[in-house]
C-alpha cells in the first residue's frame, strides 16, 4: 500500500469508526425513545442498526477491504435515515440530519461516491420534506424547501472542494516525500512502497524479481576536481540518460549520493544482468558535456534477485551493495550477478 492510500485509509478508519459508535448509542437512545412512544417499526429499525455498528466495530480494525466495509454500512444507514424522514409521526426536527449527509459521504467514500451518494440521498430527503410539509401558502412551501435544499447542496459543494483539495495536497505532499529533489527520481521511501506491492504480485503469480544497484565510478573524483555544481550536473545527466533506457515499469531511484537502484518486476537475474550491462554501456558512450568538454562516466553494477537473494527489501539491498562494492574493487565499470563472478563490460 502506498503512504498517501495507507495515511488516507487509517483517516477513513478513524472517522468510520466514530461513526459507528454514535450510531451505536444514538439507535439504542432512539430506539428507547421509540419503544416508549410505541413506534415499534422504527424501535426496531434502530436497534437493528445498532447491532450491525457493534459489528462493523468489531471487524473494522481487521478488515482489509475499509471501502466495502464502508458501503455495508452506509446505504442501510442512510435508507434508515429516508425511512425515518417519511414516518408522519417523526418530528421535522429530523430533516436537520439531511446536512450531514455529504459530510458524512465525502469524508468515508472520497470524491466520486461522496458526489452521487450525496446528490441521490439528499434528493430523497427533499422529496420527503416535500411530502410532509405542506401549508395553505404555496409560495411558503417553495421557500422553505428551497432554502433546505440550497443549504444541502451549499454544504455538498464545500465537502466536495475540502475533500478535492485535501487531494491534491495529500498526493502533493506524498510527492515530494518520495522524490529526490535533485534527479526527480524516486527515492529511498518510494522505493519501499513499490517494493511492497512488487513482492506480493511476485508471490501471487510467481514471477521473478530483481534489484540492481549503480554506483557512479570515481563520483568523488568528479566532486575534487570541478566543484559539487559538477558533481550535481553528473547525477542529473547519470539519471536523465539512464531513465530513458529503461522500462514503464521499471523503478529507477536515488538512494543518495551517488548511489542508486532500478527495480525490475518480472525480471530474472539474468535479465537484470542484461539491462544493468546496457545501463553500463549506455553511460560510457554518452559522456557529460562539461566546461565544453566531454567528461566519460562509468558505472558499476550489483544484481540481487528476490528469492534467491532474499525476501525482504533489506536482504536485497543488502547483497547487491556488496555486489556493486566487488565490481568496484575488481575494476570498476562492471555488473556482478554472483559473489566472485564479476563481468566487466566487453568494450573495457
Amino acid at each position: 500500500m502506498s503512504s498517501s492510500h495507507h495515511h488516507s485509509d487509517q483517516h477513513r478508519r478513524l472517522v468510520l469508526k466514530a461513526l459507528l459508535w454514535l450510531t451505536l448509542f444514538g439507535g439504542v437512545c432512539f430506539s428507547a425513545i421509540n419503544i416508549m412512544r410505541e413506534n415499534w417499526i422504527l424501535a426496531v429499525l434502530e436497534l437493528s442498526y445498532s447491532f450491525i455498528s457493534l459489528y462493523c466495530l468489531l471487524v473494522i480494525n481487521r478488515s482489509e477491504n475499509l471501502r466495502t466495509l464502508t458501503i455495508i454500512y452506509l446505504v442501510p444507514f442512510f435508507t434508515l435515515m429516508m425511512v425515518i424522514l417519511f414516518q408522519p409521526r417523526t418530528s421535522f426536527s429530523v430533516f436537520a440530519w439531511i446536512q450531514t449527509i455529504p459530510i458524512i459521504f465525502y469524508l468515508l467514500l472520497g470524491l466520486r461516491l461522496g458526489l452521487w451518494g450525496s446528490l441521490l440521498f439528499i434528493g430523497i430527503g427533499l422529496f420527503a420534506f416535500s411530502q410532509r410539509f405542506t401549508s395553505d401558502n404555496q409560495v411558503t412551501n417553495i421557500l422553505i424547501l428551497a432554502n433546505l435544499g440550497a443549504a444541502a447542496l451549499s454544504v455538498t459543494l464545500f465537502s466536495h472542494i475540502y475533500e478535492r483539495s485535501r487531494l491534491r495536497n495529500e498526493q502533493r505532499l506524498t510527492e515530494l516525500a518520495t522524490t529526490d529533489s535533485l534527479t526527480g527520481l524516486a527515492n529511498r521511501m518510494r522505493l519501499a512502497d513499490v517494493f511492497e506491492r512488487e513482492i506480493n504480485h511476485a508471490k501471487r503469480n510467481r514471477t521473478p524479481l530483481a534489484l540492481v544497484f549503480l554506483d557512479i565510478d570515481h563520483f568523488k573524483l568528479i566532486n575534487d576536481r570541478y566543484g559539487h555544481k559538477a558533481g550535481d550536473k553528473a547525477l542529473c545527466h547519470f539519471a536523465q540518460l539512464l531513465s530513458g533506457r529503461l522500462r514503464s515499469g521499471d523503478l529507477f531511484c536515488r538512494l543518495g549520493g551517488e548511489e542508486f537502484a532500478v527495480l525490475l518486476p518480472n525480471t530474472s537475474a539474468e535479465q537484470a544482468a542484461t539491462i544493468a550491462h546496457s545501463l553500463c554501456e549506455r553511460l560510457a558512450a554518452t559522456p557529460l558535456e562539461l566546461e565544453g568538454r566531454p567528461l566519460p562516466m562509468t558505472l558499476s553494477a550489483g544484481v540481487a534477485s528476490f528469492g534467491e537473494d532474499g525476501e525482504l527489501l533489506d536482504e536485497l539491498m543488502q547483497v547487491a551493495d556488496r555486489r556493486t562494492y566487488s565490481a568496484k574493487r575488481t575494476g570498476r565499470n562492471r555488473v556482478v550477478t554472483e559473489d566472485g563472478h564479476e563481468q566487466p563490460l566487453a568494450a573495457t
